[in-house]
């Protein structure tokens, strides 16, 4: 490499590190508007359900009955979630949602924003539905739940009994956000620091060999 004066370097320096903040900027800058016209919001709500057999109806049954019950129980909830999610519960939920939800949204609309999560040594069933819309949220997930309580007899001869718990509100609705604007604007800063990185080291490169040819 040609020989550069103190002053030249110190240009180079403060030029190059200019080019890289000013790309890192609108690359942070472009990326960032970008995820934000394609943003879109979700809304999540929950509903629990506990499905068990009343143990008072076997009271007769010693504890080690009363224990493998439990345990029974236990061991069907992963299956108890399969049939949540399943689409003949979709189909029934679907008729019990109100008129200005069930205009809007299909069978299989129903079907794709539930989600049945089972929790472990646990009888809580939690279904949750997920759509663009609050009430529409609120709605599937507790038609969903009032299907199972009523189809589960007859999709499981000898399931435990469905109760509801507290029913979801808009308050207690969850959203979530896609795709998150910071990071696409970090990502974008990053990659325009490097394109700057390697403008700057093309553009000393070239004024080298430039300088050799003189």
């Amino acid at each position: 490499m040609k020989n550069y004066s103190a002053k030249e370097l110190i240009q180079m320096f403060w030029k190059s590190v200019i080019l890289i903040l000013v790309l890192a900027v609108l690359g942070g800058g472009a990326m960032g508007y970008r995820a934000k016209k394609q943003q879109h919001t979700t809304y999540t709500a929950s509903q629990e359900i506990v499905i068990s057999h009343n143990l008072n109806e076997n009271s007769n049954s010693s504890d080690n009955g009363q224990d493998s019950i439990t345990n029974a129980d236990l061991n069907m909830m992963p299956t108890y979630a399969k049939i949540a999610e399943d689409e003949t519960i979709s189909e029934t939920a679907h008729k019990m949602l109100p008129k200005s939800i069930k205009k809007n949204y299909s069978v299989q609309d129903v079907n794709d924003a539930i989600r049945a999560v089972p929790h472990q040594q646990s009888l809580v069933l939690t279904i949750k539905a997920k759509t663009g819309s609050t009430k529409a949220s609120v709605a599937i997930a507790n038609a969903t739940a009032k299907a199972v309580k009523k189809d589960l007899p007859k999709l499981q001869p000898g399931a435990g009994t469905v109760t509801l718990l507290a029913k979801p509100t808009t308050k207690s609705v969850t959203s979530e956000t896609l795709p998150y604007a910071k990071k696409y604007a970090m990502v974008g800063a990053a990659m325009g620091g490097l394109i700057g990185i390697v403008i700057s080291f093309v553009v000393i490169t070239l004024k080298d060999l430039v300088k050799k040819r003189k």
